[in-house]
């Protein structure tokens, strides 16, 4: 037999082998649940899947999440440089090519801080056991969900968003109500998907 603890009262209650890798309903609450997949043992594999190891390290997407402010950003830069050349070659006064290299350091600034505040702040990682998720550089907010206690897989995606192949991914587990995990401008939701799901015990 198998035992099961359901996902929304969790009590637990056996099935046979044969519902093995199929969905059942409780018989307390109704709720139906998902029978995980009987694995054969293997001699040279520790029960537990063996130490752990990192897969891979994802960080949300900066110009293709959103390519409209990089635009602004290059065009900002780009006019700068315009005004300061011209402003120092030209007979228009001085006043236009400081204006210009304000420009610069302004579109070089904001890309710096956007560069720290979305790309270094926010990074997930993921191992063959579980997905993490860290925010901050010198102070660390970190939460992270074992890949055989994942319930949900949640991506949102605009219309821009799947041309872009970016967007929102949610992970909540079955010992959690709510959302666990959160990250936006994630580049390839469905890939990070995939992963997942091929660690979880499903």
């Amino acid at each position: 037999m198998i035992e099961i603890e359901c996902d929304n009262c969790e009590r637990t209650f056996s099935v046979g082998p044969e519902k093995a890798g199929g969905k059942v309903p409780c018989p307390h609450c109704g709720d139906v649940n998902r029978v995980p997949a009987q694995k054969p043992e293997s001699s040279d594999r520790p029960p537990d899947g063996g130490p752990e190891k990192e897969i891979c390290q994802i960080r949300p997407a900066m110009f293709r999440a959103h390519p409209f402010r990089y635009a602004l950003l290059v065009a900002i830069f780009l006019g700068g440089g315009v005004l300061a050349i011209w402003g120092a070659l030209g007979e228009h006064g001085r006043g236009w090519s400081w204006l210009g290299m304000l420009m610069i350091v302004a579109a070089v600034a904001s890309w710096g801080v956007w560069f720290v505040g979305v790309h270094l702040w926010v990074k997930l990682l993921i191992s063959n056991k579980r997905t993490i998720h860290q925010q901050g550089i010198i102070s660390r907010y970190t939460s992270e969900v074992l890949h055989d206690h994942v319930r949900n897989v949640e991506i949102r995606q605009s219309f821009w968003q799947r041309l872009l192949k970016v967007g929102y991914v949610g992970i909540s587990s079955s010992g959690q109500d709510g959302i666990e995990i959160e990250v936006r401008d994630i580049p390839r939701p469905y890939e990070l998907k995939a992963l997942i799901d091929e660690y979880r015990d499903m």
